[in-house]
């Protein structure tokens, strides 16, 4: 038992470290760079989340920030505009944002994902190597960056779902329901395409049963904080269009972006590996992977092809709709593929060399995950040092749509008028300061007090 928990550990380390290795450049970084979007104080995405973990910070020491935004009716119900606040509710608790916090959350996330892929493997009976060299595909995907390209650490948690992969397949249904819940929490859609790709795995349907009464049960005031934000009402279409996985992305094709690329080898070697020992996650991945090619697939992030399995299923299932970025599923797939590479490789009779040679492989080609996402960018906004004159709440019209307003608040800590749902009005009477930043303009030049007629 202590030798297989030795192998286990090493396998483990063997992933993580050829995530190490490809992004070994930004790690020299780590403390004075922030990972993430090309322009990170220009990305609302990012902004939304960076200000979500310091004003969690401030709500710890009790300093509420919540009615300073959407100033002076206050932001109203988190879940209108942050539906998965939990990691940055608990991130709150320790501290606020800065770089190395910022980039060691991601990095954690991504490392979590590998050892969940390995624990995984080696309990549906996988040995070390055949292990490690499916999580290195894995963690040569770019693909996995892709939300930190977009400054979305929170959608980089699926972790919690793939350990309650190895609690069903364990029969451990309470541990496998409670984390599945947590995964649910941390964000929705996973926790909806975790149930999808589990069906092919358990062989119990008690234990599946039992673990999705469990997982409702523990979701429920989630669920219910849910719908009184949203006021028990669901748009029948995104808001801002489709981000899905193309085609060509699945194979590693350069015709698109690295963040949208699995590694080459990845789906292949399970397809060709997977139907000799891992055909329960194989069909498990597959399942994800209609899901993730979304309801109109393309081949390269052009015109679609076709109407998607997942379009058929939303005119049944209207609220299918709004998982408008189907691409986040492919992080819940990626570990059954590489599963199903280890368990395939060991029905091998020189499973030792393919597991080195697939190890190897894993590591050769971890230089792309490099160019998965933008690393190395300011810690901190343009004009953040700069003077904000008179007291009072501000005005800042100019930052709305990428919500440059908010980033700005944790150093000057006065009320906006603008919020996350962008932008808002000034009460008759009212003096505010319009701060006047143009986005693209390198200048800042802070606005006389205004007062509405």
């Amino acid at each position: 038992m202590k030798r297989a928990r030795l192998e286990t550990l090493l396998a483990c380390a063997a992933a993580v470290a050829v995530l190490l290795f490809g992004v070994k450049g930004p790690i020299t970084t780590f403390e004075s760079g922030l990972w993430g979007p090309a322009d990170p104080w220009r990305n609302g995405d990012f902004n939304g989340s960076w200000w979500l973990w310091w004003a969690f910070s401030e709500q710890w020491k009790g300093t509420p920030f919540w009615d300073a935004v959407h100033w002076p009716s206050g932001l109203g119900s988190l879940a209108t505009f942050f539906p998965n606040p939990l990691d940055m509710a608990v991130l709150g608790l320790f501290r606020a944002p800065n770089a190395l916090f910022w980039n060691g959350v991601q990095i954690f996330h991504l490392s979590a994902l590998l050892v969940a892929t390995v624990v995984l493997a080696r309990t549906l009976g996988a040995s070390a190597l055949s292990s490690a060299a499916g999580a290195a595909l894995v963690a040569g995907s770019p693909v996995i960056l892709h939300e930190v390209a977009g400054g979305r650490p929170s959608n980089l948690i699926v972790w919690p779902g793939v350990f309650a992969l190895v609690a069903l397949v364990r029969g451990r249904w309470k541990v496998a329901g409670v984390l599945g819940a947590l995964q649910f929490v941390a964000y929705a859609w996973h926790g909806v395409v975790l149930a999808l790709v589990a069906i092919p795995l358990v062989k119990d349907r008690k234990v599946a049963v039992r673990a999705l009464g469990v997982a409702a049960v523990v979701a429920l005031p989630y669920i219910a904080w849910l719908v009184m934000g949203w006021g028990g009402v669901l748009q029948d279409v995104p808001p801002d269009g489709y981000t899905a996985l193309p085609l060509s992305g699945m194979v590693g094709l350069d015709s698109v972006p690295p963040r949208f690329r699995l590694h080459p080898l990845l789906l292949p070697a399970a397809l060709v590996l997977g139907l000799q020992g891992g055909q329960r996650c194989l069909a498990g991945a597959l399942i994800g992977l209609v899901v993730a090619i979304g309801p109109e697939p393309t081949w390269a992030l052009g015109e679609p092809l076709f109407s998607g399995p997942v379009a058929w299923v939303a005119t049944v299932v209207p609220p299918l709709n709004r998982l408008h970025h189907p691409v986040r599923a492919t992080l819940l797939i990626l570990p059954l593929l590489g599963v199903a590479i280890a368990l395939g490789v060991d029905f091998l009779r020189a499973s030792k060399p393919a597991g080195v040679v697939l190890l190897l492989l894993g590591l050769a080609t971890a230089r792309w995950m490099d160019q998965g996402a933008t690393y190395a960018q300011p810690v901190e906004p343009p004009f953040a040092r700069e003077a904000f004159l008179g007291e009072g709440p501000i005005s800042d019209p100019l930052g709305v749509r990428h919500l440059t307003a908010l980033s700005l608040q944790p150093y000057h800590r006065r009320p906006l008028v603008q919020g996350p749902g962008g932008a808002g009005s000034v009460p008759e009477g009212r003096s505010v300061q319009v701060m006047q930043l143009p986005r693209f303009a390198d200048q800042s030049l802070p606005g006389e007090p205004v007062v509405t007629p």
